[in-house]
């Protein structure tokens, strides 16, 4: 592995005297944890994103082989459809996929889990149900703990995205009776999120008044060819045939747009962010993000486990936006843990996209 680091990382200076300073750092490690975290501590000192070990056991393990299956291969993975972070009394849920085994079972956003089949709740633990599973669950801080139990379903992690995405998009009702179509990207990575998202814009979402993307949390991956479909330049094609009947087609968005990200936004969907800021696009709402913006490139190990590594530095339109991150136009802190269920991230997104569908449709508004 601190081979890999010399031969593979961007910097070659850099990954150089990393591989000289910690040649032979594992000898007398014999505990597979502590060599995970002492490799972690060590590889920080890289100072750039897209850069840990990551477990076998971890499950963004599978996360990145489902990303990166044209080189490692991608299998199913027994899930409860839950994305969580760690904190000091348990697991808070980022996100419960729509439609998952937790969603159906009221797992929410915000709840913590502090306990998985009587255990103390953990990453490992999370990621090693097999069968119908009890969950200490707390939905607000000194609340009473209860008892919800998850059957876990096998299913592949891109197309476990894929499902969510589908079941998370439609079109809520924001102030003043706009309609305001919601599209939610846990990951981009590959064709098909961009290609629900067009049958999306021209389907279910083709009436809404105004568009929200949120952009939150997950992978990145996004191809940045993704702005395309939110360019006003392109062409609204109108046919008429012969007996006066018209059929509009528009191949891009070009409605009002508000892009939804948070300080676990990175990768590709800050780029996809930034361009559409940059170019006034579309009104940015939320946290500054990750700041993690070059090219990674996991390699897998022998026991399973991937060392992910930044392999390449990134600019997009000539700024560097690896440790900067974008910050948005709104800001509003994504306060998750013990939330129950609340997101004044998207309130206020509704807020603001409702004002910019009142500018769009008087445009000489002065106010915002």
């Amino acid at each position: 592995m601190v081979e890999r680091v010399r031969t593979s990382f961007f910097d070659p200076a850099r990954g150089a005297a990393w591989a000289e300073r910690h040649a032979g750092y594992a000898r007398q490690i014999t505990e597979r944890a502590a060599f995970v975290a002492e490799t972690n501590r060590l590889l920080a000192e890289l100072g750039a994103s897209h850069t840990e070990l990551i477990d076998a056991g971890d499950p963004r393990a599978a996360e990145l082989r489902a990303i990166f299956s044209h080189a490692l291969g991608s299998r199913p993975r027994m899930s409860l459809g839950l994305q969580v972070e760690p904190d000091e009394a348990g697991l808070v849920i980022v996100t419960a996929y729509p439609a998952g085994p937790a969603a159906r079972a009221g797992l929410r956003r915000g709840d913590r889990l502090v306990a998985i089949d009587g255990a103390p709740a953990s990453p490992a633990r999370l990621a090693a149900v097999a069968a119908r599973t009890s969950l200490g669950v707390q939905r607000r801080r000194g609340g009473p703990i209860e008892t919800l139990v998850v059957a876990p379903r096998s299913i592949e992690p891109a197309e476990e995205w894929a499902q969510a995405q589908r079941a998370g998009t439609r079109v809520l009702a924001g102030p003043d009776g706009v309609r305001a179509g919601y599209v939610w990207l846990w990951s981009c990575a590959g064709d098909r999120p961009a290609e629900q998202l067009a049958d999306a814009l021209h389907g279910d979402l083709a009436a809404a008044d105004g568009l929200i993307v949120d952009l939150r949390d997950g992978w990145g991956g996004c191809d940045p060819g993704l702005v395309s479909q939110f360019d006003r330049e392109v062409p609204v094609i109108t046919s008429i045939d012969r007996a006066g009947t018209r059929a509009i087609y528009a191949a891009a968005w070009t409605g009002p747009l508000v892009v939804l990200v948070n300080r676990r936004t990175r990768s590709g969907k800050e780029v996809v962010a930034a361009a559409l800021q940059r170019h006034r696009r579309a009104v940015v709402v939320g946290e500054r993000t990750a700041g993690a913006v070059v090219a990674g490139q996991p390699f897998a190990l022998a026991d399973g486990s991937l060392l992910y590594l930044a392999v390449a530095d990134v600019l997009v339109d000539g700024a560097r936006l690896e440790g900067a991150g974008v910050v948005p136009d709104v800001v509003v802190a994504d306060d998750v843990a013990q939330s129950e269920g609340r997101d004044p991230v998207l309130d206020r997104a509704l807020a603001v996209l409702s004002e910019e569908v009142r500018r769009a449709r008087d445009p000489l508004r002065v106010d915002r």
